[in-house]
């Protein structure tokens, strides 16, 4: 299953095409240093007679600000937009925001086709390239609406086509600001297959309901191997933390493995695990009702990897990754694990349960110690894991813990090349003091409120000796309660960059 809004994204340059005879529903204009200097655009404001330059004169103060011009005499565009554009100087988030807003806009104006000449300007240490590839991402991904679940009020997408207009691009040139639209375009559907899942109501989203959509994706991407786990297969494998999850549930537990060949055969996998709890009410740590309902976003690690395995299969990546969703739901009930209950791990390690609120390290813990066997080159894991984490870096950036210094900063440096941010959190040998117990081998919570979102990650680092790993928290950042209650599809967009940049060696 893949969920793609639009359905194309092209790249025109402005040498051989008019934007007079445009035949556009919302034509945008990101006006900047070089504008003036664009024929494409004198022509065009010639035909207004001035009206564009007054327009802008009049509208256009600071960076950011823009006016919707309704249709022009002699110009085919039904309405045009003018934006003043940011400056090299600003920061990447005003760049994604800006078109974010450009997006929301054309599904607000009813707009179909969206046709943007972007100007040939970009962050300092960007190039044109990277812009097209944050356009096509940026609209792709904010041109979604989700209302599968509604009937009387149901609004879907308008927009269904987008064209970037570039300025004296020819030959390989163009063929490359192509290729960073179609890799744009990919990562914005995954973005977007990663938010479907998470905003489906848990009851439209149980680990079977994913194990059926993760089967589908075969029929998008053929190429894709898929392999699910059920609890008889789980408890085969001595998966008892993971199971020890779902047991309050009537609905039963799964873990879904994707594996994408389309690197050398020779060469180790990236895997990435993510956490898939359809439904956290703390199980019998009961959590309290205000915003529980939120608690359907807890799937979104797993959702993440839906994600990028899409993406990676959309693109033809020369790529090797695998990818494990660690699903379950949390209840509470008669079945449900109590605290101090203690279980055995996959890895063999005994874990006492002090509060089963702290479920996700339960399934992560096993899926890390499964994903052992493909001797992977890095492991990357990615869970709503700890409340601790919005306190302490807010909705901005997703928090990074390592065993390996170099997977971490290329992790940060893939946050700041796609706008996906992240930021590092130490992870010492002190911390590991918060996992010791005296009836198991590990207690899956210590240290009382100091350091949550790190000694979750101490824990995790238990079963992850065998390799070079990393956790990233996204508790902050894969959802936002305001203006609206709505996953983000993140961390989709920094995976996907660190992956397909192969910059990772």
């Amino acid at each position: 299953m893949a969920y793609k809004v639009l359905n194309n994204i092209l790249v025109k340059d402005t040498n051989s095409t008019s934007l007079i005879t445009l035949n556009t529903s919302l034509l945008v204009l990101v006006i900047n240093k070089n504008t003036k200097n664009n024929k494409a655009f004198i022509d065009l404001d010639k035909t207004s007679k001035g009206y564009i330059k007054k327009s802008i004169s009049s509208h256009l103060k600071d960076n950011g600000s823009s006016v919707l011009l309704p249709q022009i005499s002699g110009i085919k565009a039904e309405s045009i937009m003018l934006i003043k554009g940011l400056d090299e100087n600003a920061p990447t988030h005003k760049w994604l925001s800006q078109y974010q807003g450009i997006a929301k806009l054309a599904n607000k104006l009813k707009a179909k086709n969206l046709n943007i000449l972007c100007g040939n300007v970009f962050p300092k240490g960007k190039n044109e390239n990277w812009l097209i590839e944050m356009v096509a991402k940026t609209i792709e991904s904010n041109a979604y609406i989700f209302s599968d679940t509604k009937n009387k009020t149901a609004k879907k997408p308008s927009l269904k086509n987008l064209t970037i207009l570039t300025s004296g691009l020819s030959g390989s040139d163009l063929s490359k600001a192509k290729q960073s639209a179609k890799k744009g375009f990919a990562i914005g559907e995954g973005v977007n297959s990663a938010k479907y899942l998470g905003d489906m109501p848990a009851n439209h989203c149980t680990p079977r309901i994913i194990e059926k959509k993760v089967k589908a994706m075969k029929k998008d991407f053929p190429k894709l191997k898929i392999k699910s786990y059920n609890e008889n297969d789980l408890a085969k494998m001595k998966m008892g933390s993971f199971l020890s999850v779902g047991r309050g549930s009537d609905e039963p537990s799964r873990m879904m493995v994707i594996e994408y060949k389309g690197g050398s055969p020779s060469e180790k996998p990236i895997a990435l695990v993510g956490k898939g709890i359809t439904f956290d009410t703390g199980g019998v740590s009961l959590k309290p009702p205000q915003a529980m309902d939120e608690m359907k976003w807890d799937m979104c690690g797993a959702a993440s990897v839906f994600g990028v395995m899409s993406t990676l299969a959309r693109l033809n990546a020369k790529v090797n990754v695998v990818g494990v969703m660690a699903c379950a739901e949390n209840m509470c009930s008669a079945k449900a694990t109590k605290p101090g209950d203690v279980v055995t791990s996959m890895s063999g390690q005994t874990i006492e349960i002090l509060n089963t609120d702290a479920e996700g390290r339960l399934v992560l813990c096993d899926a890390l110690t499964f994903v052992g066997k493909y001797k992977p080159r890095y492991v990357i894991d990615m869970a709503t894991l700890t409340g601790a984490v919005v306190i302490a870096l807010g909705r901005h950036a997703s928090g990074v813990m390592a065993n390996d210094q170099y997977l971490a900063d290329m992790i940060i440096n893939a946050g700041e090349d796609s706008g996906d941010r992240a930021w590092q959190l130490p992870l010492w040998d002190e911390h590991q003091s918060c996992t010791k117990t005296d009836y198991a081998d590990l207690a899956n919570i210590g240290g009382g409120r100091e350091a949550g979102t790190i000694h979750a990650a101490a824990f995790l680092s238990k079963f992850t000796n065998d390799y070079k790993w990393a956790h990233i928290d996204i508790a902050a950042t894969a959802s936002y309660s305001t203006p609206v209650k709505a996953g983000t599809g993140r961390p989709v967009p920094l995976l996907s960059e660190l992956i397909l940049s192969k910059k990772l060696k």
